[in-house]
């Protein structure tokens, strides 16, 4: 019975772990453009439409930004959005 607990236990710290490690689209995009996580709204976008997890439009502070980044999420990339962009600009 010891043994399943520490099973247990085991499994529920590593789950936290590993969820914890994935950052939303609004944090990544706070961390590139120098925003606040509340002030960053991820706005409708062929992206969205698309289903990408990896490319998104985002606002902030009155500008729209388009932002990548790689599967991992470790790096992210976020541009001004200009015309023909996908995001509206």
């Amino acid at each position: 019975m010891l043994r399943f607990f520490r099973c247990l236990i085991a499994v529920a710290v590593l789950s936290v772990t590993v969820l914890s490690g994935c950052a939303s689209q609004e944090k990544l995009t706070a961390e590139a453009v120098g925003c606040g996580t509340r002030e960053v709204s991820i706005i409708p976008s062929r992206f969205s439409r698309m289903g990408s997890e990896t490319a998104w439009c985002a606002s902030c502070q009155g500008k729209v930004y388009r932002c990548a980044t790689n599967a991992k999420r470790d790096r992210v990339e976020c541009q001004q959005s200009r015309e023909g962009d996908g995001c509206g600009g």
